[in-house]
């Protein structure tokens, strides 16, 4: 599947069309980016969980197998690999994570030439760990945990070897940028900045920026004929 971002220009034309007919309301350009950004994340976010539903879900199916994978093909854009990271100096254990990670997927460290991955252990199985002589981690077999949105600590401490991580990227900002004109605001592709989701969200995206849009200009006709739509092709996906 060749991977085609969605033109912002097209959606925006598409959200004023819908939103303006029989006079349902007006979405300023700023209003219609925010409610983008918002779109975009949500279903951004959905294809986390929808990957772990479908993860659960017998291997014998080859509907399944088919969902995952269309799942992981929609993700596989956001993925940043080959990004080094090194031990906090004010930390004992501490590894700041890119501030532009929505979700680590893996993070390895190199040993005799030779990548070596860094299980991840939850904080609650942390001290059951670290208090077992078999399990305890050791320099050439260390764990992390992740300490909050912004760091990551590896055990034992002692580890202080650079690390590389790869994760999954936080999606761009989308923008639809113009120029005032005659008090009209007109399309400036120059500085527009596209959705970074696959052309197949696009009727998601207006339906989605459509029912934010009745939720702030307190249209309720506009969000229920969104849901409306959503919720048809929810039932169509589950089909």
């Amino acid at each position: 599947m060749a991977y085609s971002k969605i033109d912002i220009d097209t959606v925006h034309q598409e959200v004023l069309a819908l939103a303006n007919k029989e006079q349902r309301g007006y979405i300023t350009p700023q209003e219609f980016n925010l409610f983008a950004e918002q779109a975009q994340l949500e279903i951004y976010e959905n294809y986390f969980h929808d990957l772990r539903i479908a993860q659960l879900k017998p291997k014998n199916s080859t509907l399944i197998a088919d969902e995952i994978e269309m799942i992981t093909e929609r993700l596989s854009p956001f993925i940043v690999t080959g990004l080094t990271a090194t031990k906090d100096q004010d930390s004992s254990s501490a590894y700041e994570v890119p501030s532009a990670a929505y979700s680590i997927r893996s993070i390895n460290f190199t040993s005799n030439s030779i990548p070596v991955e860094i299980p991840e252990v939850s904080a609650q199985e942390l001290p059951y760990i670290l208090g077992n002589d078999l399990t305890k981690p050791t320099a050439t077999r260390p764990v992390h945990v992740k300490d909050n949105v912004s760091n990551l600590k590896i055990y034992p401490s002692s580890f202080s070897s650079a690390i590389n991580i790869e994760y999954y990227k936080i999606p761009t900002v989308p923008k639809w940028a113009y120029v005032v004109v005659n008090n009209k605001a007109l399309y400036n592709a120059a500085l527009a900045v596209n959705f970074d989701l696959h052309t197949s969200e696009q009727n998601n995206l207006v339906m989605r920026i459509l029912e934010l849009a009745g939720v702030s200009i307190k249209n309720q006709s506009l969000s229920d004929i969104a849901l409306r739509d959503r919720a048809n092709t929810k039932a169509e996906k589950n089909s």
